[in-house]
């Protein structure tokens, strides 16, 4: 079936579009005026691209005679802020352009779209597996719109010179290539570094790597259990709580990389930052987003380096990365609903969707679109790491962001075992939690 059609009677059963008939709407993209279509419709995101204004300006003429959307950018640092303010003060947009980790925060103030508009098995055959963040007992929260997976960056001179004729693909690989990518001056100072692993502060992206890590074991960190969301980081045995042994496992692999006493010792918080590091040729390996591509080029034009998926565990049967992912979810507040519903449905059409995607230098997020993968090798491991990508629920991005960075510091000082750490860890994620069960 294909993927218009499915949407012609999305959002039909919701309370207040009852009187839009999305079966009697045109199935061209070209169509002048669509019934129940009026005025202008706002999206707020925390996605800037070039071209996006243009973008915009298509796609409006497209619809011009029925209605038109304005997209105005927010700084993600301010994003979650922005969003609680407007609406207090009665004001705000119609569309959140939402990243999966402000969806608990905001779930309240968006209107469920129930799987009798779109129905469960449409959702996750249209979408790749990240997108089901979104998904409910009884609906969809949003609809994916954007998908900014991880992947592994490599600096190809370092390997090169290292005798290492290609990136690992599995952890194990990782391992015993990090001494040889590994270089010490006479004072043992490390000159270069194979990754920045085993601290936080000078570790960029270091909570979506520990994410990552912990979701590649099979531990999804936070899950849904009777509708309310609860940490998976410990177990109980009997009426002991006691930290989940895959956690423990992936938690002792990252903070290895910054023990001394180990031969894998690589990284320490003397160090720089890890993406400026990475930017001047002195780290091999770098994790970052799809997103940072663009700029990592721009910074320093004769880097030599290349793209790769990130490395999986030797033994696991699905492979995994973490993503951001963002969806177009309409508020409840907004003044003009029903032409909310319509713009989203028509910014999922396979053009649009495809055209916002490649503005912001991101692959798809529809299946259908990542069935065609381009040429480019970078942009191929983009597309492929967009299938493979999990996320997580997280309650509050800043606060489990200074819980992880806690935790890490607390085993790097000695204050803490890595046990005692995740049981700290998982304590902190159930208060954040609470206000949502």
């Amino acid at each position: 079936m294909k993927f218009q059609y499915i949407f012609l009677t999305v959002f039909g059963v919701v309370g207040v579009l009852a009187v839009v008939i999305f079966s009697t709407m045109p199935s061209s993209n070209d169509d002048k005026e669509i019934a129940g279509a009026r005025g202008s419709v706002t999206i707020w995101g925390s996605f800037s691209g070039v071209y996006t204004q243009e973008v915009v300006a298509d796609f409006n003429k497209l619809y011009r005679d029925s209605f038109s959307i304005t997209y105005e950018y927010h700084d993600p640092k301010t994003f979650d802020s922005d969003i609680v303010e407007a609406l207090a003060s009665g004001k705000g947009p119609d569309i959140l352009l939402l990243p999966d980790d402000l969806l608990l925060r905001h779930t309240d103030k968006i209107e469920l779209i129930p799987y009798t508009s779109i129905p469960q098995r449409n959702y996750q055959a249209l979408f790749v597996q990240a997108s089901e963040i979104y998904m409910r007992d009884t609906g969809v929260l949003a609809l994916p719109f954007l998908i900014d997976p991880m992947v592994m960056y490599w600096n190809r001179d370092l390997f090169n010179n290292a005798s290492i004729t290609e990136p690992p693909k599995h952890w194990d690989e990782f391992l015993l290539m990090t001494p040889k990518l590994t270089k010490r001056d006479r004072q043992t100072n490390i000159t270069e570094s194979a990754v920045a692993f085993g601290e936080y502060v000078n570790v960029e992206n270091a909570k979506d790597i520990l994410a990552m890590l912990l979701l590649q074991v099979g531990n999804p960190i936070v899950s849904m259990v009777a509708g309310e969301p609860y940490s998976k980081l410990t177990d109980k045995k009997g009426e002991q709580v006691v930290p989940n042994e895959n956690v423990v496992s992936a938690m002792r692999f990252y903070m290895d990389f910054s023990n001394p006493l180990k031969n894998i010792y690589t990284w320490n918080r003397s160090l720089k930052n890890s993406r400026d590091e990475f930017i001047e040729g002195d780290l091999a390996v770098y994790f970052g987003h799809t997103s940072e591509h663009k700029a990592l080029r721009d910074k320093n034009p004769h880097l030599n380096f290349s793209v790769a998926p990130i490395p999986q565990p030797r033994e696991t049967n699905t492979e995994i990365t973490l993503a951001r992912v963002y969806g177009l979810a309409v508020l409840k507040s907004s003044r003009n609903m029903q032409t909310a519903f319509i713009a989203v449905q028509r910014l999922l059409d396979r053009g649009p969707s495809g055209d916002f995607a490649a503005v912001f230098d991101l692959p798809p997020v529809r299946r259908d679109l990542l069935n065609a993968p381009p040429n480019d090798a970078a942009t191929s491991v983009f597309y492929d790491s967009a299938i493979r990508a999990r996320t997580w629920l997280d309650p509050r991005p800043s606060e489990t962001n200074d819980a992880f960075r806690e935790a890490v510091e607390s085993i790097s000082s000695g204050r803490n075992t890595v046990p005692e750490a995740i049981i700290q860890l998982n304590d902190q994620f159930e208060t954040l939690l609470k206000p949502y069960q």
